[in-house]
């Protein structure tokens, strides 16, 4: 069977399409991204009406691509942005009613949970941590003996950030002092990261795809993927 997942995140809204053969084995099929800014301009009223358009036209899109492309089953996912959104509720039934797709909001450790269990299909892990920047949260989660053991998000996206603390392009140094601080401010609420205990990190999210892009420009890397790094 063809199976569609779309995650509509803070920033930037996915459908991946997969061949599955149900507790075998699956292929990627076919996927498509679109930058949406889900968050960009959300009060405490909640999303604005821009940004909630973007998010329904790219909706109204991978649904149709889905109804005419095979798909015998879609899995829709919010995260963040529509989690915290005083209008997220509101915002979920509307897509339900108009669109006809049921969004499952992912809450924090559950997020944080999916997140290790794709990096752990991926990259051997035994006793470490996996980091995943989104755009309006980034979860910090714990792995020993190889499984999820415990994770939270944390409001510490990329466009989040941006939002808040970001007054200038590029940032100055009093931009980059404030998002410091709120970035310490935060991982002071994670009880098990202990700054003496040295393990790996596993990182995953566009940030820090864009970071190791930059590492691996400078350094000659020679390979055209980033899986790895």
């Amino acid at each position: 069977m063809r199976v569609g997942v779309i995650d509509l995140g803070s920033n930037t809204a996915r459908l991946v399409v997969l061949r599955s053969l149900p507790g075998f084995a699956y292929r990627l099929e076919d996927e498509i991204r679109v930058v949406v800014r889900l968050r960009e301009g959300m009060t405490d009223s909640g999303l604005s009406e821009a940004a909630v358009g973007r998010a329904f036209s790219t909706l109204r899109l991978y649904k149709r691509f889905c109804d005419t492309s095979d798909v015998g089953l879609v899995l829709s996912t919010a995260t963040s942005a529509v989690r915290e959104a005083a209008n997220g509720p509101a915002f979920v039934q509307r897509v339900s009613d108009e669109i006809g797709l049921e969004l499952r909001v992912l809450d924090g450790e559950k997020e944080a949970e999916y997140g290790v269990m794709g990096a752990l299909n991926e990259v051997p892990l035994s006793d470490g941590v996996v980091l995943d920047i989104g755009g309006g949260s980034a979860q910090l989660s714990r792995v020993k003996a190889g499984r999820f053991h415990c994770g939270q998000a944390l409001t510490l996206g990329a466009l989040a950030l941006t939002e808040r603390f970001v007054t200038s392009d590029p940032p100055g140094s009093g931009d980059v002092e404030a998002i410091a601080k709120e970035i310490r401010s935060q991982l002071k609420s994670v009880t098990w990261l202990k700054p003496s205990k040295k393990r790996p990190l596993v990182g995953l999210g566009g940030t820090l795809r864009n970071l190791a892009k930059i590492a691996a420009r400078r350094e000659g890397f020679p390979l055209s993927t980033l899986h790895g790094y």
